[in-house]
């Protein structure tokens, strides 16, 4: 929220009034900021957007759309764009003031799409209360807009204090990660989002991954959220093993999606085919499943995995 108090003069008995001769802006707790800047082609603001409170995104079963809250207009404004477009975009967000207290913050993702219970980054850094702290203090000098809502920040606070250089008294200097990456309208951005979370004043936490959002600058939906609970699309499994140690068989495939259970079937015949169900579905946590069959008994069968 942007809040404006007016400078009051009293000259010759008239009162002349400077509009926004002091500003004031506050950053939401928890709520998410993606803003984007481009000090290297000469842009002279920045563009940041408020996308919420993380828990209206974050755990949701749904992809978030969030386009309503990116302008196309503002994005190509020539303030923005500069001289040559060379524009970077990132999320973060946190809070210090509850317990526990929390930073949140993107990585560029590489790998992994149409799957969001992995991560397509690697964060292995640990996080202080400490750098908390620091972190949030830098969070809370961006020019934060209202929910929803976008603005050009002429004040550069996006570029001065989240990801200027990689110094102390910055966002970027405190974490030891920088949020953002590369912005074009030719290709689609994917960015995972990550948090770590302190309630103790000693020790450090890890990030957790907690799944990523879409930039697609040019296209519909324009920006969206896909949480880690979000099944991912379901792909025909492929077996890569076969063993039988006593009456027991093991069938290991890949291609498998996490969240989504596959189950394996035999059938004692190819010609006439009898499928049927063999053991519990399983449900894939990574890119590998394991089906077993435990009576295994015939001389002769043939196993198929599905995915559900």
């Amino acid at each position: 929220m942007r809040k404006f108090i007016s400078a009051v003069l009293l000259l010759g008995g008239a009162f002349l009034a400077s509009p926004s001769a002091f500003a004031q802006f506050s950053v939401v707790p928890n709520n998410l900021y993606f803003g984007f800047q481009n000090q290297n082609g000469g842009g002279t603001a920045d563009y940041i957007i408020n996308v919420g409170a993380a828990s209206n995104i974050v755990g949701q079963s749904t992809v978030v759309n969030l386009s309503s809250s990116f302008s196309l207009s503002l994005f190509n404004d020539p303030s923005l764009q500069g001289t040559s477009s060379q524009i970077m975009g990132g999320v973060v967000g946190g809070s210090n003031a509850g317990n526990p207290s929390d930073i949140f913050l993107t990585q560029l993702r590489t790998s992994n799409i149409g799957s969001p219970a992995l991560a397509g980054s690697s964060v292995t850094k640990l996080m202080t209360r400490a750098q908390d702290n620091s972190a949030y203090a830098n969070l809370t000098q961006i020019n934060g807009p209202s929910a929803g809502t976008g603005l050009l920040d002429t004040s550069k606070s996006w570029e001065n204090f989240v990801e200027p250089a990689n110094t102390a008294s910055t966002f970027l200097g405190a974490t030891g990660l920088n949020p953002d990456s590369p912005v074009s309208p030719s290709t689609v951005l994917y960015e995972d989002l990550w948090e770590t979370s302190r309630s103790s004043i000693t020790g450090s936490s890890p990030y957790i991954y907690l799944g990523y959002f879409t930039l697609n600058v040019t296209g519909s939906p324009s920006l969206t959220f896909t949480s880690t609970n979000v099944p991912g699309a379901l792909t025909s499994p492929i077996i890569i093993s076969v063993n039988k140690t006593g009456s027991t068989v093991t069938v290991v495939s890949s291609k498998a999606v996490p969240t989504h259970t596959y189950q394996l079937q035999s059938s004692s015949s190819l010609n006439p085919v009898s499928w049927g169900n063999v053991g519990g579905s399983v449900l894939a946590t990574g890119t590998l499943v394991t089906n077993t069959d435990g009576s295994a008994t015939a001389s002769k069968q043939f196993y198929r995995v599905q995915g559900q």
